[in-house]
């Protein structure tokens, strides 16, 4: 079964709010619309992200139970007391351990440490480990990265020594018996960030033995680097603390004096000047966990401690060759778990429960990830040993699969984990009910939407816009991972110049692509398999990140790709290229009212049954107009010009790529093929949402729309009548009302179109007369203008200048596409005045009406503005 295609989000352009972040910050639009869909709408807290450092770090005291801690490590520091750093088998754990050690022991205190063995003893504390620990004479234990679930475990020894607990798991409703918990996830803990990893929580410690021993915070920054890459691997969020922990950290690694990390990174092959978080999840951290998860994680503490550099180098390699076991272990398995998925019938099963005997329990996890990844289904890897099922959990992003774990508590041995990731232990007579209990839940829950991924793009780009400068600004966005993912981009329309594969197996897939003049390489990871179905000259679609490949010194833009798709061409596709880059100025139909359409007497007035939803001033009208087209409810949303109509339509289609087919746009400057193609879709419900000018006489009647939407502010209150009037009379409509005070000064932008001053009437018509007979295009036009007369206008104002000429018989045109062939006729005998052109008059109307119209509509209440609206009270006055 090949992977599962997602689906494309583009997310929704804010142009004001980026803006004003571009030109405070300094950065580009498209990276402050980065830092926009990241929910940084505000430049305090833009600059907080892009340059927070240590100062932003809140103080570690605020952490229940912290001067306990803190002065109970002081007290056997002292006293020469034996400390035990109990950690985990990850590499949090052993990053957390090794923090910790490094630290209490450049204290002067007598510190050990210990790591539970993977296979025999499994996660946390347990009895045989403790038992032996109180045996040899430990008075102190300190847990990382475990212990907060271990109640009973705690509670039975809590006589015979201190421990303090450190961990950053969900907490139970009833703590274990520790002489201190450090926890940020307490109830009543008041540190702010919650989200940190095991060794976060480490170092928040390390902080406040720093503060105790020296009077300052920052005696063991050094040590950020293995903090760095703990938290990067725990795959916590990196936003606020932990961003600043990893963009620190990585900065410590470059000039690392740790000897272990440094012989670490040497047999990674990574250059340490060019480490990322990517590069610590995909070659350190690997490394690190391959210890825990094949043999003894204890030499991963081992190496991050040790001060001989020919141990380093020792335990380096060790870890190097024992990832590479753990890679073949890993693709065994995978091999076996794709058997079992095979022989299920994927169409009734909601989760798939892959079973298998002695499965390596350090390498079923990384498989489940495999599997989520290509069947994009909540995934329980259990491998049956000993009598005894242990399983890892991996689950999409719609499925929470702690709470799922919970609910079948009752049949399992013992659980625990995060929403996306989990564990649990099951005697094997259990599996098939627990099987048959987590597809329920799982049928419960979910919707057949929830189980096709969604790529989030970011923005589309196109290939002239991707260069190095690009790529430096969009480096201050780093470190990615976790709640703050590298960007995903879109570029449409590209071709395709070369295609071959990669790697192994052609695992892999190269291509050279081209745009206009500009052509960029393209990797694909894993996406060997299209190299047979992309054609050369193929035009694609692809969702990628743009990044430096730096090859025998040279270094050049790379793109790499997230997902690509074949351009295919629909009829809905050939609306909206054929009208996308065409002329859309705007002219009197688009926005005013054909005044005999909206006399409405006062018994056809008491039948109407609109309701008024009232959002006037609403900041994000996009996000307001996603959630309504998600009702998959009949929409009519009216704008006031063409570009409006197109520009509206196809964002909604980006940012809600599933309802893409369903999303029109109609105007004045559709030919009359596409209007009545446009018109029958929405009545046949192939289009359900349609942004639309008002169209004067030229409308759409439509029995079955549930909701009205008045985006633009109309210019007077005929139009805003005729809008909601297009519906009929005798069935309820929901009348948004969105427009805002940009709206107004937007429509006197336009106003000010339609009302040309004599003077520039005058100078477009010298033009016209000089290049009467020939073709010429409305900017050709607005070109000679601006020659001749220094006078600056917008192409739109040719047209009207056109109509009010043709009003006073000075001249006639014809069209051929998007040209225009003057006629001059003899000019009148007698003298013209230029307001005997009903054009001319109708520009010069409309724009003292709206000024009166405009204070009243963003100002009187909705009640009273329904009911004049009924009442068409309003011809009177305006």
């Amino acid at each position: 079964m090949p992977k599962i295609k997602p689906l494309w989000q583009v997310m929704p352009k804010n142009k004001n709010l980026r803006q004003e972040l571009s030109n405070t910050l300094g950065i580009s639009d498209i990276i402050a619309q980065v830092l926009i869909n990241r929910g940084i709408v505000d430049t305090d807290t833009a600059n907080d992200f892009l340059s927070g450092g240590i100062e932003k770090l809140a103080d570690p005291y605020l952490l229940k139970d912290m001067e306990k801690a803190v002065a109970r490590i002081a007290e056997a520091i002292t006293h020469r007391q034996k400390i035990i750093v109990y950690g985990d088998y990850d590499v949090d754990g052993i990053t957390s351990t090794a923090l910790l050690y490094k630290v209490i022991k450049e204290l002067g205190g007598a510190i050990e440490y210990y790591i539970p063995e993977r296979q025999s003893e499994g996660y946390g504390l347990n009895s045989t480990a403790l038992a032996n620990l109180i045996h040899s004479g430990t008075d102190l234990l300190i847990t990382v990265d475990c212990g907060i679930n271990a109640v009973e475990e705690v509670n039975a020894i809590a006589h015979q020594l201190d421990i303090i607990i450190t961990d950053h798991h969900q907490p139970p409703e009833v703590l274990p018996l520790a002489y201190a918990i450090i926890n940020p996830k307490q109830k009543d803990c008041l540190y702010p960030e919650k989200n940190l990893a095991g060794v976060g929580v480490a170092f928040k410690l390390s902080q406040a033995l720093s503060r105790y021993y020296y009077g300052h915070d920052d005696k063991f920054l050094k040590y950020l680097d293995i903090v760095a890459i703990g938290t990067v691997a725990d795959i916590v969020s990196l936003t606020s603390e932990n961003r600043i922990l990893v963009k620190l950290g990585l900065g410590e690694i470059v000039h690392t004096e740790n000897i272990g990390l440094k012989e670490l990174i040497e047999v990674c092959r990574v250059d340490p000047d060019k480490i990322d978080a990517g590069k610590i999840g995909f070659a350190i951290a690997p490394r690190l966990n391959a210890a825990g998860r094949i043999s003894r994680a204890d030499y991963g503490v081992e190496l991050l401690i040790t001060e001989n550099t020919e141990r380093a180098k020792e335990l380096a390699t060790y870890l190097e060759c024992e990832n590479i076991q753990r890679q073949t272990v890993e693709k065994d398995i995978q091999a076996a778990a794709e058997g079992v998925v095979s022989a299920l019938d994927l169409n009734m099963a909601s989760v798939l429960v892959v079973v298998g005997e002695d499965w390596h329990p350090g390498v079923i996890g990384i498989v489940a990830s495999r599997l989520v990844e290509k069947y994009y289904r909540p995934v329980f890897m259990i491998s049956i040993r000993d009598g005894i099922g242990k399983a890892s959990c991996r689950s999409i992003s719609a499925f929470d699969i702690y709470d799922a774990l919970n609910q079948c508590s009752d049949i399992l041995l013992q659980f625990g984990g995060h929403r996306q990731a989990a564990g649990f232990s099951v005697l094997p007579e259990k599996i098939e009910e627990l099987k048959a209990r987590l597809n329920h839940i799982a049928d419960i829950r979910l919707t057949p939407a929830d189980y096709i991924p969604v790529l989030t793009i970011d923005s589309l780009l196109s290939l002239n816009e991707i260069n190095k400068g690009f790529l430096e600004q969009l480096g201050c966005l780093e470190p990615y991972g976790m709640g703050n993912r590298s960007p995903v981009f879109a570029c449409e329309d590209i071709e395709v110049e070369q295609v071959r594969t990669l790697g192994q197996e052609a695992r892999h897939l190269k291509l050279k692509v081209k745009q206009k003049n500009i052509t960029n390489d393209v990797v694909a990871w894993q996406m060997g398999e299209l190299a047979e179905k992309i054609q050369i000259k193929e035009k694609i679609e692809m969702a990628f990140f743009p990044e430096i490949n730096e090859w025998q010194g040279q270094q050049k833009i790379q793109l790499r790709a997230y997902d690509i798709r074949k351009k295919e061409i629909t009829e809905v596709e050939r609306l909206y290229s054929s009208y996308g880059k065409k002329d859309q100025q705007f002219s009197l139909e688009d926005c005013c009212a054909d005044e005999s359409m909206v006399r409405l007497g006062n018994d056809l007035g008491e039948q109407l049954h609109w309701v008024l939803k009232d959002s006037r001033n609403i900041d994000d009208k996009i996000t307001y107009i996603l959630n309504l087209v998600k009702t998959q409810e009949k929409i009519l949303i009216f704008v006031n010009t063409p570009q409006a109509a197109f520009e509206l339509a196809q964002g909604i289609r980006k940012s809600l790529s599933k309802y893409k087919e369903r999303i029109g746009f109609y105007h004045s400057r559709l030919d009359e093929t596409w209007r009545k193609k446009v018109e029958e879709w929405f009545k046949e419900d192939q289009f359900t949402v349609l942004c639309t000018t008002l169209l004067g006489k030229k409308y759409i009647a439509i029995d079955d729309i549930q909701h009205i939407v008045v985006y633009n502010v109309p210019l007077n209150m005929q139009s805003l009548i005729q809008q909601c009037n297009l519906t009929g009379c005798n069935k309820a409509n929901d009348i948004h009302l969105l427009f805002n005070q940009k709206d107004l000064k937007d429509n006197l932008s336009l106003l000010q179109e339609l009302r040309l001053e004599r003077i520039v009437i005058g100078q477009i018509y010298l033009v016209l007369k000089k290049h009467a007979e020939t073709f010429v295009t409305d900017l050709q036009v607005v070109e000679l203008v601006r020659s001749k007369y220094q006078t600056v206008i917008c192409e739109s104002s040719v047209g009207i200048a056109i109509n009010v000429l043709e009003d006073l018989k000075l001249v006639t045109h014809e069209l051929s596409g998007n040209k225009r062939k003057i006629v001059v006729l003899p000019a009148p005998e007698e003298k013209l005045d230029i307001e005997q052109s009903k054009t001319f008059r109708e520009g010069i109307l409309l724009k003292d009406e709206f000024a009166k119209f405009a204070e009243k509509i963003m100002n009187v209440s909705s009640t009273d503005l329904l009911q004049e609206m009924k009442g068409n009270m309003f011809k009177a006055d305006y």
